[in-house]
């Protein structure tokens, strides 16, 4: 039986051929898990500063609406620089909707108001200019109804009304963000499905 390796040079080349096959495959599975390893770090991490934030502070406080756009900055900033998955960036995003201060085509603020320090203009502006990205994330140039962004979901209308206009306004702020157009193209479809 011949094995067809005719010579020492065959089989060494044949050898060394394996190994960078196995070596790729080792750098490969290396680098998915560290970004796994990553993501969940991040994730972790934000999800503890909105726990601790929400439990020991005031909501009725400037102090409360400074850590909460200072963790809305981080968040976006981790969104941008690929270290959230999009998918928990959607989902935080939506929550997010009931939080943020947002000014509207006509410049004026609409919100939830859930933290009271964006009631004002004048505050959330001062706090805004702080957070440019924030702000460039927040500030539309579409029209959102918030009638509908705001509705309660006590019937499947309501519901699915709520969310076609939340998934548009989720869009639009993720258009807003730095990212590349194959993760915006990745939003668009994911936002569909939802």
């Amino acid at each position: 039986m011949d094995s067809g390796i005719k010579t020492w040079k065959e089989l060494f080349e044949i050898v060394c051929g394996l190994v960078t096959i196995f070596s790729l495959l080792g750098i490969w599975y290396s680098y998915t898990f560290s970004k796994k390893q990553i993501h969940f770090s991040t994730i972790n991490k934000c999800i503890n500063d909105f726990r601790d934030l929400i439990r020991n502070i005031d909501l009725n406080t400037e102090k409360a609406g400074f850590q909460y756009i200072d963790l809305v900055n981080e968040e976006f900033f981790y969104l941008e620089k690929g270290y959230l998955p999009l998918e928990i960036s959607i989902e935080w995003i939506d929550g997010m909707i009931d939080h943020l201060p947002f000014i509207t085509v006509d410049g004026t603020f609409r919100g939830n108001n859930k933290i009271r320090y964006f009631e004002t203009e004048l505050s959330t502006n001062v706090l805004m200019y702080e957070y440019p990205r924030v702000y460039k994330t927040i500030k539309l140039t579409e029209l959102i109804d918030f009638e509908k962004i705001y509705l309660i979901p006590v019937s499947d209308e309501n519901l699915k009304m709520r969310r076609l206009e939340r998934n548009k306004l989720i869009l639009f702020m993720i258009s807003n963000l730095d990212l590349s157009k194959s993760k915006k193209r990745r939003a668009r479809k994911i936002l569909r499905k939802i």
